[in-house]
């Protein structure tokens, strides 16, 4: 990293200087300047860090009992050991506590939750949160109280806190797995965009699509997280009603808050956290069906709320929010292969379309079916959207983890999107935008693959020490 910095120093200073020209690539990792692969490679290492932690809250709410769980009192207490072991993401020491455990339920999905709030964490939020700074902050506070000595009179700075959402369609109360049932996840998502009207001003189009059934339970867990997340008083005694009735005081709009609010999922509840991020960030509208004038009001004041000070990482999340709406405060993970990540209503039609071509080729057709499938998903992969407000993508910087049979296993990473040689890639090598018929297709979706990838992700430029 101190080969490619812009100067000869390598000190943590955030100073800017305006004589340096910084081109594509270039960029700030914890004062340092950067460009072109070490740039590339830090954006990687922090999104790894991010995904690897997502990942560690994904296990842990699959893991923490239900509020409604009716287990007898030695299982809880085994549970108990090991949720707030010393090593466990929720240790005393940490900091963190549970403010909320339950499970929401709709029509056509049930999302678990589990809100943990961090009452000493002083990083960064919204767009700031996560990554490599973030990675590099506590060194850098280090470095800075080794020069400051015993300077008692310094200011420290104000802890902001932070709320971890962790979402999980793994539904206990029942004892079933959403994200492990294919058939279930395929109906849910193979359903026509639902189109959502937006402030001209935030979007260059006034309309932008989302995926309806994940829309709708991002708006139930809203709801439900609004006594949590809200400062003011008379919001937390009436947010959680969900009575109609509402009384003839008017209902303070909430006040100005500096803590990060971060949603974490996995799967379906991926899609969730994002399309949850953008509402309280204030990119997608808060929409309630069969609504007083007085209950919109109350719920439309969540519509931009965490402005600022809103993220969400996603662990094989589909495509759920139109490509217009931008939303870099969200980082999104893709394994391989992995069909949630690519299919939409859209996709589906592509894929039995190109079914049936194959079937009715006969013999012949059968043979070379391959050939025409690799074709037809070439020739999709370079055709231009001209109306990006219709069609669904996965939220957010996408990155693509890729597991290798050689190289003893070892996985890469890449960005996605944006301009150039990536984007052709995307499009043309990786199909991302259609269902791709592998072995891995289903494997790859599977959480401990996930982890596995990510653990096993190596660098260009990085020497493994034990190769040495």
């Amino acid at each position: 990293m101190y080969q490619r910095t812009h100067k000869s120093s390598t000190t943590l200073d955030d100073g800017d200087d305006d004589d340096d020209e910084e081109g594509e690539g270039d960029g700030k990792v914890g004062g340092l300047k950067v460009k072109g692969r070490m740039s590339r490679n830090a954006a990687r290492v922090g999104c790894l860090a991010d995904a690897l932690f997502a990942a560690e809250l994904c296990e842990l709410i699959n893991m923490a009992p239900p509020a409604s769980d009716e287990a007898n009192d030695d299982d809880t207490d085994n549970k108990d050991d090991i949720l707030y072991s010393e090593d466990s993401t929720l240790a005393e020491w940490t900091g963190r506590k549970v403010v909320l455990n339950t499970t929401i339920h709709s029509d056509d999905l049930s999302i678990s939750v589990l809100v943990i709030y961090e009452s000493d964490y002083n990083g960064g939020a919204g767009i700031r949160h996560g990554g490599v700074d973030d990675l590099l902050s506590y060194a850098k506070e280090e470095i800075e109280e080794e020069e400051e000595d015993d300077d008692t009179s310094t200011d420290t700075k104000k802890e902001r806190g932070r709320y971890l959402v962790i979402l999980s369609d793994h539904d206990k109360s029942s004892g079933t797995t959403s994200s492990c049932d294919l058939p279930s996840i395929i109906s849910i998502l193979d359903t026509p965009p639902m189109q959502l009207r937006l402030n001209s001003r935030i979007r260059e189009n006034n309309s932008a699509s989302v995926c309806e059934p994940l829309y709708n339970m991002a708006t139930k867990l809203l709801k439900t997280l609004r006594p949590i997340i809200t400062i003011s008083e008379k919001l937390q005694e009436k947010g959680d009603s969900d009575d109609d009735e509402e009384s003839d005081q008017d209902i303070e709009e909430p006040q100005e808050n500096d803590e990060a609010i971060h949603f974490v999922g996995y799967s379906l509840a991926g899609g969730v956290a994002a399309i949850s991020a953008n509402i309280l960030e204030g990119a997608l509208p808060l929409q309630q069906k069969r609504s007083s004038k007085k209950q919109q009001s109350k719920y439309d004041s969540l519509c931009g709320y965490g402005r600022g000070r809103t993220s969400a990482i996603c662990l094989g999340a589909p495509p759920c929010i139109s490509s217009n709406v931008e939303n870099a405060f969200i980082t999104s993970v893709i394994t391989g292969d992995d069909i949630v990540c690519r299919t939409t209503h859209k996709s589906i039609n592509h894929l039995c379309n190109r079914l049936h071509k194959n079937i009715k080729g006969g013999v012949l057709g059968k043979s070379v079916g391959w050939m025409s499938e690799a074709v037809s998903l070439t020739v999709s992969g370079l055709k231009t959207d001209k109306h990006k407000e219709e069609k669904l993508a996965v939220p957010g910087n996408v990155y693509l983890v890729r597991p290798r049979r050689i190289g003893g296993g070892s996985s890469s990473i890449h960005e996605v999107g944006g301009n150039g040689k990536e984007s052709l890639r995307a499009n043309v090598l990786w199909q991302l935008n259609d269902v791709l018929l592998s072995k891995s297709l289903w494997s790859h979706h599977k959480l401990a693959t996930y982890i596995r990838s990510l653990d096993k992700v190596r660098l260009k430029g990085f020497v493994d020490e034990t190769e040495e």
